[in-house]
């Protein structure tokens, strides 16, 4: 196992996950006391992403349909930082017909 020479770290302590994802919805606490952490209960993430769609389909006339994966949750939970910093905007391209 490889050390890190500047922080004496193992590479395992580094690479901890199979994917690093950052977020502040886990805790349900709305306003700015969110802490942004990294996501370590994947499941759990799926779960969270999809609860949350669940709650916004039952206030809306025209529900979206949409499956959840892990790719699409990693692209959410980035959309989200964005979307939080002050005065922050994104442009979401993708094929139509593609669920951008």
């Amino acid at each position: 196992m490889k050390e890190c020479e500047t922080f004496k770290l193992k590479e395992k302590d580094l690479f901890n996950v199979e994917r690093l994802i950052f977020g502040d919805y886990f805790n349900g606490i709305d306003g700015e006391g969110r802490p942004y952490i990294q996501v370590m209960d994947i499941p759990g993430l799926l779960t969270k992403i999809s609860e949350y769609l669940e709650d916004f389909n039952g206030g809306v006339k025209v529900p979206m349909d949409l499956v959840m994966f892990l790719d699409a949750c990693d692209h959410v939970s980035r959309i989200c930082r964005v979307l939080r910093q002050p005065l922050g905007n994104a442009l979401l391209l993708g094929v139509g017909g593609s669920g951008r």
